[in-house]
């Protein structure tokens, strides 16, 4: 995928302490600098929190705070789930 042409965004979290994650990210291309890739807080007015040259650069960052890439919808591994319908 090319970063610098492409519109794209990924929402990355933070395990919290109950089912809601703590932290939530937005990651995507800047369509005003081609190659860079930034890294939004929507928690605080969706300020650039992290910039980087590469998309590469800025997975490693998150996977070293142990944010984690957000792949369909999620469920917490304590046995929840959605109630089936008894129709």
């Amino acid at each position: 995928m090319s970063t610098s042409e492409d519109r794209w965004f990924e929402i990355w979290y933070s395990d919290g302490e109950d089912v809601r994650p703590h932290w939530l990210y937005v990651v995507t291309s800047d369509m005003t600098r081609p190659g860079l890739v930034l890294v939004y807080d929507p928690q605080e007015n969706y300020r650039v929190i992290y910039q980087s040259l590469t998309y590469e650069d800025a997975r490693q960052e998150l996977l070293e705070d142990e944010f984690h890439l957000v792949e369909g919808r999620m469920f917490p591994d304590d046995g929840w789930r959605v109630p089936s319908s008894t129709n």
